[in-house]
């Protein structure tokens, strides 16, 4: 018996983690170009072959579910996360009319310059900083073919191959990269992502177009994730009762069975 108590708390942990994911996709339903994320479970079956420890409950229930294993033991199964994976559809097109505002259609993310290192966005709610160098919004400067892209006014234009023209004059040409491997990209804060795979898997994007004056909206669907919201919720509550009947039963077995009568 006392095992059983953690197949319904693998399940409310699991739940948490939907619901801490939830909340983020909700958070951002008004970010540009955001890119919300999907969670999978996977059942964590009996392996009677190995000998586990005996499951404990872990220190801190924010860790991943993968860190405090041995969480599946010899004769019981549990839910466990099989991946966290990212939405990469096309968001909806905001129509702003700043000829510093830039969406990419298709795949494809813009090269920016951090102090960390190279960083790629899709957002592209762009402006000009007092020197004439073309940054993001949090000051990062987008990298062009040349480098740093300095622009000398709002008066330019930029066709869908990403050139940009001012006075009829080719400016730069801004660096868009595709990535064989999306899943390779991870989230460093600040609508950027940090590139850790092979260079052979990122390359320039050829068949990706850009429209200056418009801005990639998050693809978060708000309706969808509330009602998702809810049924995690329940679940969660769920667990949580299971949980409780378990400790209950636990008390009375522990109180009741071993009394001895005259």
């Amino acid at each position: 018996m006392l095992h059983g108590i953690y197949t319904p708390l693998s399940g409310a942990l699991a739940q948490e983690r939907v619901l801490e994911i939830i909340a983020n996709n909700l958070a951002n339903v008004n970010t540009t170009a955001f890119k919300g994320d999907n969670i999978s479970f996977k059942l964590l079956e009996s392996e009677p072959e190995k000998n586990y420890a005996s499951p404990l409950p872990p220190a801190n229930f924010k860790v991943d579910m993968q860190e405090y294993m041995p969480f599946k033991g010899n004769d019981i199964a549990f839910v466990g996360i099989a991946d966290v994976g990212r939405d990469i559809s096309q968001g909806p097109a905001i129509d702003t009319k700043n000829p510093t505002d830039m969406m990419i259609e298709g795949e494809g993310l813009f090269a920016v310059q951090t102090q960390d290192g190279i960083r790629y966005t899709r957002s592209g709610d762009f402006k000009i900083s007092p020197d004439g160098v073309l940054m993001t919004n949090s000051g990062h400067p987008v990298m062009g073919d040349r480098g740093n892209i300095f622009i000398r006014s709002n008066s330019f234009e930029v066709n869908p191959r990403g050139e940009i023209y001012q006075d009829g004059e080719l400016v730069d040409r801004m660096k868009i990269y595709e990535f064989a491997d999306q899943k390779q990209l991870e989230r460093t804060g600040d609508n950027n992502f940090f590139f850790g795979g092979p260079d052979s898997d990122r390359t320039i994007a050829e068949n990706t177009g850009v429209r200056q004056g418009y801005l990639e909206g998050s693809n978060v669907n708000a309706i969808k994730s509330l009602t998702a919201m809810i049924i995690a919720h329940r679940s969660f509550e769920a667990y949580q009762k299971a949980i409780s009947n378990y400790d209950k039963m636990m008390e009375k077995g522990s109180s009741t069975i071993g009394e001895v009568r005259a």
